[in-house]
C-alpha cells in the first residue's frame, strides 16, 4: 500500500471517530509532544528545534481543548496580575 494511501485510511478512519475522541488524542499527542521537547531542552539540544516544538505542542494543547476561546479571560487576568505587581 502506497503511503498516499495509508495516510488517506487513516484521516478516514481518525474523522470517523466522534468529535470528542478525536479532539482528545490530538491533546495527548500534543502534550506528548511538548514534553518530548521539554526533554530535549532540559538535554540542551539545539535550542531553536526545542522552541518550535514547545510552541506547537502548546498552541496544539490549548486549541483542541479549546481555552483559546477565552482569551479575553486570561486578559484580564494577566492584566489584573500585571496592575497588582506595578
Amino acid at each position: 500500500m502506497r503511503a498516499a494511501n495509508w495516510l488517506t485510511l487513516s484521516y478516514v478512519k481518525f474523522m470517523a471517530l466522534p468529535f470528542f475522541a478525536r479532539r482528545a488524542i490530538i491533546f495527548v499527542v500534543s502534550l506528548a509532544l511538548w514534553w518530548f521537547a521539554a526533554m530535549l531542552a532540559s538535554m540542551h539540544v539545539n535550542n531553536n528545534l526545542c522552541v518550535v516544538l514547545l510552541l506547537t505542542g502548546a498552541a496544539g494543547a490549548i486549541w483542541s481543548s479549546e481555552l483559546w476561546r477565552m482569551w479575553k479571560v486570561f486578559a484580564i487576568v494577566v492584566a489584573v496580575c500585571l496592575a497588582i505587581m506595578k
